[in-house]
């Protein structure tokens, strides 16, 4: 009987014991938007669910994460906010344990307050080139987000870059098309400064040459005979049927036709005898669907 006594005793014991025992002991180390945790891991768990939010938040309506790991960086918060985590063991799809908390978790202030610009460049339908600066030393990368004008920022497709400079290919870039890009830089331990917007329109489907430049083959307007000069372009799209070169003087405009309207298949052109008075060129694209590009120029000489 005394034996019979002490095995109930023993069962009963057993029985208060917790079927899915919850994280005994948790660390934590803030940085300004994240927050690193270790936690002690239980043998009867397959997985943890971590969430978090302001604190003072109702669980249950905070960010989660399911993990099995026995750490995680919980990431994109705001620096110099206190935060509430929990952690839950989950031993199988009925049985999890109650949460470990952690209170009143504050990241720590940014140090990446430096502001960024960017400049926006174009000479291909299939890609546009970013150029980014950061007035306070050198940042670890650049993230950049990019979508059609007026899509949510975090739907967007994101991309980064340890360079200044970028070339972001969007596949395919839509002709005449405005696009929002953000960028950010991101400083010691992923600490990133506020996003700044740009907005952007693509070019035409038959943009317009680029590069321009001339220089004197021979003779000078001063020796009375007129100069010979060569004129050339750059262009990186499909190669198009044909360019129209366009030579003019002063502030005059350009014209498709006329005597000084050339039509060429190359990048480049030169003359001999130049009338004197001609001191520029504009130059434009004839696309093989039948449309021309605006005019590149004027390149003055």
């Amino acid at each position: 009987m005394v034996m019979m006594g002490a095995l109930l005793a023993s069962c009963s014991a057993e029985s208060n014991a917790p079927s899915c025992p919850k994280v005994a002991s948790a660390y934590f180390s803030p940085a300004a938007t994240a927050i690193n945790l270790n936690y002690e891991t239980t043998t009867s768990a397959n997985s943890y669910k971590i969430e978090h939010g302001p604190t003072g938040y109702t669980p249950g309506t905070g960010s989660s994460v399911i993990t099995s790991n026995p750490y995680l960086q919980i990431d994109n918060l705001t620096p110099s906010t206190t935060y509430d985590v929990y952690i839950t063991s989950i031993c199988d799809a009925q049985n999890s344990s109650e949460p470990y908390k952690l209170s009143s978790i504050t990241t720590t202030p940014s140090q990446c307050t430096g502001s960024v610009t960017m400049s926006i460049s174009q000479f291909s339908p299939n890609y546009i080139s970013l150029a980014f600066y950061y007035s306070d030393s050198s940042p670890e990368k650049y993230d950049v987000e990019y979508g059609l004008h007026g899509f949510a920022q975090g739907t967007g497709t994101k991309v980064s870059t340890t360079s200044g400079n970028y070339t972001l290919d969007i596949s395919p870039i839509q002709p005449d098309t405005n696009y929002d890009i953000y960028v950010r830089a991101v400083c010691n331990g992923n600490d990133p400064s506020a996003y700044v917007k740009y907005q952007y329109t693509s070019i035409s489907s038959c943009p317009k040459p680029y590069n321009l430049s001339s220089y004197n083959i021979s003779g000078s307007c001063n020796a009375g005979s007129g100069e010979s000069r060569a004129f050339s372009w750059s262009y990186d799209s499909a190669a198009p049927t044909s360019y129209t070169f366009c030579i003019v003087s002063g502030t005059d405009l350009p014209s498709a036709t006329g005597g000084n309207s050339y039509t060429t298949s190359n990048q480049s052109i030169s003359f001999s005898g130049l009338y004197c008075l001609w001191d520029a060129f504009y130059v434009r694209a004839n696309c093989t669907d039948g449309s021309s590009s605006q005019w590149a120029g004027p390149f003055y000489w």
